[in-house]
């Protein structure tokens, strides 16, 4: 008897992610993320990209740092 999750057929292409979160300005994230084991965070996140939030419409490639960042500001508020 095989253990484990089978293996996928997709393709995988892996982005790793590193956020700093700040007491006192973050904390909804912090408890949200404190709550899941490390193992269960990222289908945390993937779930609360998928029911809201990403709205941003890139036409091109050519999206400014300022216009990302105010992206990521209101997906975060």
């Amino acid at each position: 008897m095989a253990r484990g999750r089978p293996a996928a057929d997709a393709k995988a292409w892996e982005i790793f992610i590193h956020l700093r979160l700040r007491v006192g300005e973050d904390d909804d994230l912090i408890a949200f993320l404190g709550k899941l084991p490390p193992g269960r965070r990222a289908t945390a996140i993937k779930t609360a990209l998928r029911t809201g939030g990403m709205t941003i419409h890139i036409s091109d490639d050519s999206i400014s740092d300022d216009e990302m960042l105010d992206a990521v500001d209101d997906f975060l508020k």
